[in-house]
């Protein structure tokens, strides 16, 4: 018999040209601030703690996008000495370096991936409260059939100036200048920087694209005394769950499902928020979600419909280890079945199934609930939290330590009550009829169909 030795390593190949696929180009540059957040938290961990609401006040992360370069900078404390090899290397060899501050990156392949995503060459400048550190990934480096893994690291004292990381691509690949030359991907990256850190945004941190601020565009209830949102919390091991699922706008009414029907693209800009968003460490993960993921159209909560398009949710998880957060390694994506989130899951299916039992109530007949709802004030995440957990009391059936408040809902008195009527035509019908009305062929039919009921009342005398 004869014993040999196998180098089972992983190959540069596999690193700079097959991982990088496993990421589309927006995640790509979200996963590059989710290093820069990652600084903001532990350069303000005392002030997180402490419970102030804006802990990340001054600090900031800069992006600069062009068809020749991509840079990201920010002053969020720069890369330690300590650190250094577990930031820079492909990979981290000791993942619990972070697991006692509520950060989302876990395993140390964000940044490589990004960069190699990128750029055929890229350089990285840290300047911490001790040194200087820059390294360049080279084209030589980056060579596939290069088997050299070892990195140049030019140190030197600290330069003046707040600290801070900064990365600099120059050799963008083809398809990404053609990207980052693109108005839609610009401003599609722009609302993806409004929802994904809406969270730290409010907390003081700020985000620019090409010298633009992002604003934040968070999720929010309706709450007021006899109005406030399905509300649960508990713990899983380090791991926290908050679920919060009500109203953010007043209910959809007839026509305004209609017409999405008709011209989705005319949709009003409000139904953008309907569903659920799923944050993990104050870092969204699905935005306005309306797939099964989030619950919809699973056990007994229909699917999701333009007629609950006045619902929004939350599902929070909060860990000081995120290894325990149920999150991909793209942070793109969710681990459906962790069983952290399977937590979070049932109780969005539980408010879920209240909210959108309220909806079919009051189907047809939603403006008796309009002026409940539509004064009802606006409040946060945090707002809703600070007030439900107050008041929330034990759930046995989730488990020891589960507390909810069920949620409160406008029950408007109906002394009249209305009636839904509804029935199809032909449209040529319906448009000779809207042209005999003086109307115009282009109303929508429930418009035409509800001036020839009026007529009706006002030739008989029931209406004047």
């Amino acid at each position: 018999m004869v014993e040999r030795k196998l180098e089972a390593g992983p190959s540069k190949r596999f690193f700079v040209e097959m991982l990088p696929r496993d990421i589309s180009l927006e995640h790509a540059v979200l996963d590059l601030v989710d290093n820069s957040l990652d600084g903001a938290i532990r350069e303000r961990i005392s002030e997180i703690r402490s419970g102030n609401p804006t802990p990340y006040a001054g600090l900031q992360c800069a992006l600069e996008l062009s068809s020749d370069t991509f840079r990201i900078s920010d002053n969020c404390g720069g890369i330690p000495d300590d650190r250094l090899e577990a930031a820079l290397k492909l990979g981290r060899d000791d993942i619990s370096l972070d697991d006692d501050k509520p950060t989302i990156g876990m395993y140390g392949i964000g940044m490589k991936r990004s960069i190699f995503k990128i750029s055929q060459d890229a350089t990285v400048v840290s300047t911490s409260k001790t040194s200087t550190v820059t390294v360049r990934y080279d084209e030589e480096w980056l060579d596939p059939d290069n088997p050299d893994w070892t990195l140049t690291l030019q140190q030197e004292p600290p330069a003046p100036g707040e600290p801070g990381v900064s990365i600099t691509a120059n050799k963008l690949w083809p398809n990404i200048s053609r990207s980052f030359r693109s108005t839609s991907f610009i401003d599609e990256l722009s609302r993806s920087l409004s929802r994904y850190y809406a969270y730290v945004i409010e907390k003081g941190f700020s985000i620019t694209l090409n010298g633009h601020n992002i604003a934040p565009l968070p999720v929010e209830f309706r709450f007021e005394e006899n109005i406030s949102p399905f509300y649960f919390e508990t713990t899983n091991g380090k791991t926290k769950v908050r679920v919060i699922i009500g109203l953010f706008r007043k209910l959809t009414k007839e026509d305004e499902r209609e017409l999405q029907t008709m011209s989705p693209d005319r949709a009003d800009v409000g139904s953008l928020k309907a569903g659920i968003t799923v944050i993990c460490n104050d870092r969204v993960i699905k935005y306005a979600d309306t797939s099964a993921t989030t619950g919809w159209g699973m056990g007994n909560v229909p699917r999701y419909h333009p007629q609950f398009r006045s619902i929004a949710g939350a599902m929070v998880f909060e860990s000081d280890d995120a290894r325990t957060l149920p999150v991909s390694t793209t942070k793109g994506d969710l681990e459906i079945d962790d069983a952290v989130y399977v937590l979070g899951l049932n109780a969005a299916m539980e408010g879920l199934r209240s909210l959108t039992q309220f909806t079919n109530q009051f189907k047809g007949i939603e403006a008796v609930t309009d002026d409940l709802i539509a004064t009802a004030k606006r409040a946060s995440i945090s707002e809703v939290t600070t007030k439900l957990s107050a008041v929330a009391r034990a759930d046995r059936r989730a488990g020891g330590g589960a507390r909810k408040a069920p949620a409160k809902l406008p029950q408007p008195e109906k002394r009249n009550p209305m009636a839904h009527m509804a029935f199809r035509r032909e449209r040529s019908e319906v448009e000779e009829v809207a042209n005999l009305l003086g109307m115009s062929t282009s109303d929508r039919p429930s418009v035409v169909a509800e001036q020839v009921w009026i007529d009706r009342l006002r030739s008989l005398g029931i209406i004047t």
